[in-house]
């Protein structure tokens, strides 16, 4: 299953605790837009949202941020656009970094685009987010899993 999520932010909350090599080095909240390939993450709330929690990996998490994608458009694309590139790019990288087609996984997927408000502050990144079977919690990176 996959599922796209729109971030929404005009306030910043900031970075994630990280060390000098940029892993997060505790459970801190930052701006939707600071999450970064090999953050882990807790299920955001709602479609649309400014934070998210940012977890270090060794600990228990829901999503961890695998690919990132910078968008090229000069105007918004529309939202079924977004939608449908998102999810071709999210599910291509997918097997790259899990070692397994989405399609064939038992894990879960997500992605964070651009939303109409986000786009008009400069906002073009995609987000892809995989996740455990049916929401449960990892510990750990998923990369090379092969599930």
């Amino acid at each position: 299953m996959s599922i796209a999520l729109a971030g929404c932010s005009l306030i910043s909350s900031g970075d994630a605790k990280r060390d000098e090599s940029g892993k997060p080095t505790e459970s801190s909240v930052a701006d939707v837009f600071k999450v970064k390939i090999g953050d882990c993450i807790a299920q955001p709330k709602g479609e649309q949202f400014r934070n998210v929690s940012v977890i270090p990996c060794d600990q228990g998490h829901d999503l961890e941020a695998f690919a990132t994608k910078d968008l090229e458009d000069s105007s918004y694309p529309g939202d079924s656009a977004l939608v449908t590139r998102s999810e071709e790019y999210c599910v291509a990288e997918f097997a790259t970094f899990v070692g397994k087609a989405f399609d064939e996984s038992v894990l879960e997927m997500m992605y964070f685009h651009p939303s109409r408000e986000t786009w008009s502050a400069g906002d073009r990144e995609i987000v892809c987010l995989a996740g455990g079977t049916s929401g449960a919690s990892i510990t750990g990176t998923l990369k090379g899993a092969a599930r």
